[in-house]
């Protein structure tokens, strides 16, 4: 069994664990409230745009956008990883990495080839040796912003419609209830007239004539590419929202492991300092009787 000064030692190193959790834990909820509170704002305005666009596919004729157009033959995919840049997130990366994996080796096997962008230090480090790394968004995830959206949009528009890619996906951690993610990856490009469709279905309960300057063609060739920017910058922000709810959960669980490892630390120790003390007693009573 160990000595006194042995648990003594090892309750400090839990406490001074858990100090470091619990603190943790604080400043992923505070980060959390603030992410949460930016993507409410930007899918609010994202949500609008795509009604504007809806009405306008209303008016106008979507069918010359190159960002709709299908290729013959879809011979090549890339994809756009969003992970975190930093750990201790419980599965948050792994989950969505390890699904990511799955659907590149299933796409491999149908004789088509993949490349992957990544955003988030954690997904480039898993990839680098295991799939075709087309470009790496550093600084991305830890601290989001539109600028850097972007500049992701538009590297995957320009791989679209210059023939680097067929389709074009996002991967990334959707939320499913209450706190919780779960991996999912959707296509991004080329865009989904059924999409539209429903959009134009959702705004046909507004009545009366619009007027659009310059024509509903040329607003949806400006809107589009706006759109899909949009839609990687809501993304980017949804990744950093579970990120840091992830991050909360788990140092959570770890503080309350190291309480529970605490106490019955605590217990083993007294149990010891009592079976010390009980052993002392009887050497005194033994020699006190010896001298007798």
């Amino acid at each position: 069994m160990p000595s006194l000064k042995e648990f003594n030692v090892k309750l400090a190193r839990l406490r001074t664990t858990r100090k470091m959790t619990k603190t943790m834990k604080l400043v992923s909820v505070n980060k959390l409230r603030r992410a949460q509170e930016a993507e409410r704002r930007v899918r609010g305005f994202f949500d609008h745009v795509l009604h504007m666009i809806g009405r306008l596919a209303r008016t106008g004729d979507t069918g010359d956008n190159p960002l709709f157009k299908p290729r013959p033959q879809t011979g090549s995919a890339l994809i756009l990883v969003f992970t975190s840049d930093r750990g201790l997130c419980g599965g948050f990366n792994h989950n969505l990495n390890r699904a990511v994996m799955r659907w590149i080796e299933r796409l491999t096997a149908e004789g088509r080839k993949v490349e992957v962008s990544c955003s988030g230090r954690r997904g480039y480090a898993f990839f680098r040796n295991r799939a075709a790394i087309r470009k790496y968004y550093e600084e991305a995830a830890g601290r989001p912003a539109y600028e850097q959206a972007a500049g992701m949009g538009h590297d995957l528009q320009v791989a679209f419609l210059r023939g680097g890619a067929d389709e074009v996906y996002l991967a990334h951690n959707a939320p499913a209830g209450l706190a919780n993610y779960v991996p999912a990856i959707e296509k991004l490009l080329p865009l989904d007239r059924a999409t539209l469709a429903a959009l134009a279905k959702a705004e046909s309960g507004v009545t009366g004539d619009w007027l659009f300057e310059p024509s509903p063609d040329e607003l949806l060739d400006s809107l589009l590419p706006r759109m899909v920017n949009l839609k990687v910058y809501s993304v980017l922000l949804s990744s950093a929202t579970g990120e840091h709810g992830a991050r909360m959960r788990a140092m959570d669980q770890a503080t309350n492991n190291a309480d529970s490892l605490i106490d019955r630390l605590t217990l083993r120790r007294n149990r010891a300092r009592q079976a010390q003390i009980t052993t002392e007693l009887t050497e005194i009573v033994a020699g006190a009787e010896a001298l007798k």
